[in-house]
């Protein structure tokens, strides 16, 4: 090996030294490394997977808070429409008092009238009963059986004026 210039024991002794460097380093450097490397990996790994687990809690939650909405939209619906069936009963109870009354006031008013009528008929038979007296007396120039004279202008009067009225 002389003839290459290569000194052997020399080679041997760096041979030695790369030897022990390699397994210092290894020992030293290396495997520490690797350790921090392969727990970091773990890390990641167990992080990845709490990641996945918290995603998939969100993505329960959503559904069930979806579904909580969904029905409180269709019990809020439901509301609304019970309250807009009682408050178009109660109108429909409102307008038929108020068709009530109305008619109520409208038999009342027909009646009071009715009254009035009947009154003003009395009072009007009364005064022409009183005035065809008075006639009959001042032609006749006596007081006929005012009696039997008021059977017959009432008889008159009813038969006539009750056609027409």
């Amino acid at each position: 090996m002389d003839k290459f210039g290569v000194n052997g024991p020399m080679l041997l002794f760096q041979i030695v030294h790369f030897l022990l460097l390699m397994w210092l380093l290894r020992r030293i450097l290396y495997q520490p490394v690797m350790n921090a490397y392969e727990g970091r990996k773990t890390k990641i790994a167990e992080s990845l997977a709490e990641a996945e687990r918290v995603a998939a809690n969100a993505a329960e939650e959503r559904s069930a808070l979806e579904a909580q909405i969904a029905a409180e939209r269709r019990q809020a619906q439901a509301s609304l429409q019970a309250a807009v069936a009682t408050s178009e009963e109660a109108a429909k109870n409102r307008l038929a008092q108020a068709s009530s009354e109305a008619d109520s006031m409208m038999a009342k008013a027909r009646d009071d009238a009715e009254q009035t009528r009947q009154s003003a008929l009395a009072g009007v038979q009364t005064d022409i009963t009183e005035l065809a007296l008075a006639a009959a007396a001042k032609v006749v120039g006596v007081a006929v059986d005012e009696k039997r004279h008021r059977e017959l202008i009432a008889d008159f009067l009813k038969n006539e004026i009750g056609e027409v009225a």
